[in-house]
């Protein structure tokens, strides 16, 4: 493990700050432990699958995650402040034993060629000094990789999550949306510059739910069930291009595509795929939205949550997800874009959901016009933020 000790400092809460940097299984497994505790302090917060979490920092099993090095890095301080030399002893508010107060993980994506790495997943407490910590450490790991710029935040994968919420603090997540503090993006702009920022948007599903599953919508295509592996398949020149339209991002690859299906697939997912003379021109994902109950079960945290989740995911809930979907630019302009959305509606209804959330979006971008045009109203707004280069 890589140990630097940094020099006592008076400030705010917290002082003698120590940068880490995880190396073997072990000091992984504690990363993944110091950042849960550093977010699950809040209510709100809907955790990961942490079972997937830990496969994917832990083990670093997944091939997408495989492709570069990650550097799991963590900042631990003292609480309080350090006594002045003529303070008594009883004035030092100071406490015991250092506590994690900043993590992240930095990942560089070879595909980029912009000298760019990820700041992934972060979390800091409300102290200013220990995100200066963390983005120091970050961008040392980050030249170590040739990379001279930061963008984040963003999940393990940045069509996971991406961007820190910077309003609507009061609103519990839905599924696969970034949630923080409301002191986070005042503490990251202070050592950042945003350059993007997104939107989430909300429909509510008002037409009752029929007794049987609907067919599939009219229109100009053919709408089939889509079988979601086949989007790292056959099916990843679809993905790829509607997913990456407008982002920041290199289009996801087949090892990303599957990395993306294995975490959306930990829950039941569900979509069609629009055939326009038999070709592929569009498609939908979307799968019932199970935010509460994550943060019920602590994410699967535990001996007896991962079951309770398994049994408790199949069965009603309220709300739903529109995880990915699109038209190809050859095909749009037709009225395919408009019978899959009546078909992610038909298919809303008849599970039940009262409302479907969409995005993060640019608010500027195609997508959110045409879902703004039929009745999607914006929520939640989130900024990318980045350093260097």
């Amino acid at each position: 493990m890589v140990t630097r000790r940094l020099a006592s400092i008076v400030y705010g809460g917290y002082f003698n700050h120590d940068t880490h940097s995880a190396e073997s299984r072990w000091e992984r497994r504690g990363f993944v432990q110091r950042w849960w505790r550093l977010n699950r302090a809040d209510r709100r917060w809907t955790p990961p699958d942490y079972r997937m979490l830990c496969r994917a920092l832990v083990a670093q099993q997944d091939g997408h995650l495989q492709r570069g090095p990650l550097a799991l890095i963590w900042v631990e301080a003292l609480p309080g402040r350090p006594r002045r030399p003529d303070e008594p002893l009883r004035g030092m508010a100071v406490g015991m034993m250092e506590e994690p107060v900043a993590a992240a993980v930095v990942m560089a994506d070879p595909r980029r060629r912009d000298r760019t790495a990820y700041l992934a997943l972060p979390a800091c407490a409300n102290d200013e000094e220990s995100l200066d910590r963390l983005l120091a450490a970050a961008q040392e790991h980050a030249w170590s990789l040739g990379c001279d710029r930061l963008l984040g935040p963003v999940g393990l994968s940045p069509y996971l999550q991406a961007g820190a919420l910077c309003d609507h603090f009061h609103r519990a997540p839905p599924l696969y949306t970034p949630y923080n503090p409301p002191y986070l993006p005042d503490v990251l702009q202070t050592s950042l510059d945003a350059i993007r920022m997104t939107q989430l948007y909300q429909v509510a599903v008002s037409a009752p739910a029929p007794s049987a599953p609907p067919p599939a919508a009219a229109g100009p295509a053919q709408l089939v069930p889509l079988d979601p592996a086949r989007l790292a398949g056959d099916l990843l020149p679809l993905f790829a291009a509607t997913l990456a339209e407008g982002a920041d991002f290199p289009p996801p690859d087949a090892a990303e595509a599957a990395f993306l299906l294995a975490w959306w697939g930990c829950y039941p997912l569900a979509g069609w795929l629009a055939l326009a003379d038999a070709t592929p021109a569009g498609y939908v994902l979307h799968q019932p939205d199970l935010a509460p109950l994550l943060r019920r079960a602590d994410g699967g945290r535990g001996w007896w949550r991962p079951g309770w989740l398994a049994w408790r995911r199949t069965r009603p809930v309220d709300a739903g997800r529109l995880l990915a979907g699109g038209v190809l630019p050859a095909w749009r302009g037709r009225g395919i874009g408009s019978q899959l959305w009546q078909q992610t509606l038909a298919d809303a209804a008849a599970q039940g959901w009262q409302t479907l959330t969409l995005g993060p979006l640019d608010p500027q971008g195609q997508a959110a016009v045409f879902f703004a045009a039929r009745g999607a109203i914006a929520q939640q707004r989130y900024a990318l933020y980045a350093a260097g280069g």
